[in-house]
């Protein structure tokens, strides 16, 4: 018999699973939804590609089951603020003299124009870490979005500090109206 608690996040994922658009929605989702089988429910809802229909209301549905499942809501907190602030990935490579560089957790300094610097923070999506020399995918949550409106695909900006590097703009999606 469940518990109150697993109803709970049962409907938290229901809720969820409601707001992906029927074009998108999988069956596999509904059948394990089913089967209260949350931890992977919560997993393929937070996989859903796609940037425009995710709204900041399922991403925080998404972290909240998270909360409630004792399981990490990082990276829903996350995609629930590029919801609001827009998506921005970059192709990141590190000088052959930088530090390694964590995947998540890092405030790093960018300079956007050889003269303006500003704070992103970084989640490297390719590995835990990335070392010196090394390339991979991240995605950068500006912490004054407007000052990097003018980044467009194929844009290159330099990152400062302990871990130098470059990163070109691979994907940019603006934010909400």
């Amino acid at each position: 018999m469940l518990g109150r608690h697993d109803r709970e996040i049962g409907e938290l994922l229901r809720f969820a699973a409601g707001l992906v658009p029927a074009e998108v929605q999988s069956e596999d989702v509904l059948d394990h939804l089913d089967h209260e089988e949350w931890e992977l429910v919560l997993d393929l809802l937070g996989e859903y590609t796609g940037n425009t229909w995710q709204t900041p209301r399922y991403w925080a549905l998404l972290a909240e089951a998270a909360v409630q499942l004792e399981a990490d809501e990082a990276w829903f907190q996350w995609r629930c603020v590029e919801s609001i602030q827009g998506l921005l990935r970059v192709e990141l490579v590190l000088a052959h003299d930088a530090e390694p560089l964590p995947a998540r957790g890092e405030r790093p300094m960018w300079d956007l124009t050889g003269n303006e610097r500003r704070v992103a923070a970084l989640w490297i999506e390719s590995k835990p870490v990335l070392g010196p020399g090394e390339r991979g995918l991240a995605r950068l949550r500006p912490f004054v979005p407007p000052a990097w409106a003018h980044l467009v695909r194929g844009d290159v900006i330099a990152l400062d500090g302990r871990s130098p590097g470059t990163a070109r703009v691979v994907e940019r999606v603006p934010p909400r109206p």
